[in-house]
């Protein structure tokens, strides 16, 4: 048990954000879990304390002065941040033709946006610290290149991109950043698939243990991408 890592996880308390709290919380982790509904926050925190010690912080990653106090809550709560895990995303299906402003402008707030904004505060903290990991969770709708993921697929590379960008400035400083691209997983967000579709998709717990490892175990491996084996 490393009980003096401390990780903070977005959109910690459904989906992979969920699995990823308990492998984290099980491995004596102690978290710092944000998300958007305080209610569930708190019920899936008193969860976790079970192992662990968890703090909760209300963040909508869209917001960047919300992405400021939740990384900064993690210092103030724990003394230092190891591990910030941007894991907050939303998806939506549409053509280039039904893909609405709103939409775009969503699924870029989220899915790049947030973990910009987030990695700006974590970076400034894990620079004292000298060390430090920070972790995007992509897609493999960012290489894949399918129908109707225009935005999704799009926010993802940008994603992609940006962490190699990131890897490259922060080398010589102590942080590390990576970035893990599962397929599709049976989570709510992957729910309105055909069912014939979900059959091939990953359970989040055994993507977030594939992710436990790939954090406990260093290499200079930077984007992973993770698929169902067949």
């Amino acid at each position: 048990m490393n009980q003096s890592k401390v990780a903070a996880i977005t959109g910690a308390y459904k989906g992979l954000g969920a699995a990823l709290s308990r492998v984290f919380a099980a491995k004596g982790y102690k978290l710092i879990i944000g998300g958007r509904d305080k209610d569930a926050l708190g019920k899936y925190a008193d969860e976790l304390r079970v192992n662990t010690e968890v703090a909760t912080a209300l963040v909508d990653v869209r917001n960047k002065n919300d992405c400021e106090r939740f990384v900064n809550a993690a210092v103030e709560k724990f003394g230092r941040l190891d591990l910030l895990i941007n894991n907050a995303g939303i998806w939506k299906l549409g053509s280039i033709e039904e893909a609405t402003e709103e939409d775009i402008r969503n699924m870029f707030g989220t899915n790049v946006f947030g973990p910009i904004y987030c990695s700006q505060a974590a970076v400034r903290i894990m620079k004292k610290q000298g060390s430090g990991h920070i972790l995007n969770i992509g897609s493999t709708a960012a290489v894949d290149y399918k129908t109707s993921h225009i935005a999704y697929g799009a926010s993802k590379a940008a994603l992609i991109g940006f962490t190699g960008c990131l890897r490259t400035e922060l080398q010589g400083t102590g942080i590390r950043v990576s970035v893990v691209s599962p397929g599709g997983m049976k989570t709510d967000l992957f729910r309105s698939k055909p069912e014939r579709m979900q059959k091939n998709f990953m359970d989040p717990n055994f993507v977030a243990e594939r992710i436990l490892e790939h954090v406990e175990n260093p290499s200079d491996e930077w984007h992973t991408i993770l698929r169902r084996i067949k």
